[in-house]
């Protein structure tokens, strides 16, 4: 690659000026992640990142302080096996929604049918006859 010319580095040097920088710390094995995950989505470590961010300030801004801080660090995590959670990202993303909020509506659409479901004495976990009381697990 030929060398920079002076008013290649100069530009270089002006639109470096606009940005800081942000020390963050993370695993090697996390830091892997990031930057597999990037090249995945066809963007460089620090554009994802930048993206992550804006993404996440977007959903906090709209539910508010208290509601925000009910993610993944207030709540229960659960893991879901690769094939349900590739599946999971690719509804969220054809629904236009973040994964935390196409996930939390599924359950609720979900639990609404299992009620029905339940109220007219078919178990949803196993579509047999009795509801919970033969072996689900579904009863609210």
């Amino acid at each position: 690659m030929p060398e920079k010319t002076e008013a290649q580095k100069k530009a270089q040097k002006k639109y470096m000026e606009k940005f800081v920088e942000i020390k963050v710390r993370v695993t090697p094995e996390k830091r892997t992640a990031i930057q597999e995950h990037a090249q995945t989505m066809g963007e460089s470590a620090t554009t994802f990142i930048n993206r992550a961010i804006d993404t996440q300030i977007s959903q906090d801004r709209r539910k508010g302080p208290s509601e925000a801080l009910q993610g993944p660090l207030g709540a229960g995590v659960v893991s879901l096996p690769s094939e349900a959670y590739e599946r999971a990202v690719a509804a969220s993303e054809a629904a236009g929604e973040g994964l935390p909020d196409f996930v939390v509506r599924a359950v609720e659409t979900q639990a609404q049918r299992d009620k029905a479901s339940l109220a007219m004495g078919i178990n949803p976990a196993t579509g047999g006859r009795g509801g919970a009381e033969a072996g689900g697990t579904h009863g609210n």
